[in-house]
């Protein structure tokens, strides 16, 4: 039984790595690793059985994903959030939730105002 279930979506980002791989001449495991160490809190574990693949993994230091390149990992990893997320972020609940008063409050995180 594997670790995780392979699904569509675990596909379609597999995918998506092979493809910025083969673009950068690197491998996918460099690809993955790189864009995994930009992940908040994320600090990748090396799955290496021999001396090359450590070789190879740590190889993905040397480089850096473009914006456009992240970006697209991004977008194809993102996760549907669903029930409650989405429908705390429908106007009318807002209003209801903060009393009509969010664009304030979420104005006065962002600026850091007073």
């Amino acid at each position: 039984m594997p670790f995780k279930e392979i699904s569509e979506c675990n596909l379609a980002i597999a995918g998506e790595v092979v493809k910025i791989a083969r673009e950068i001449g690197r491998s996918s495991a460099q690809v993955a690793l790189n864009w995994s160490r930009r992940q908040p809190g994320v600090i990748p574990i090396l799955g290496a059985r021999t001396h090359t693949q450590i070789q190879d993994n740590l190889s993905c230091l040397e480089f850096t994903l473009t914006k456009e390149q992240v970006e697209r990992l991004d977008k194809i990893s993102r996760i549907e959030m669903g029930f409650p997320h989405d429908f705390f972020q429908t106007e009318a609940v807002r209003g209801f939730a903060y009393g009509g008063m969010f664009e304030q409050i979420d104005n006065h995180r962002r600026t850091g105002s007073t």
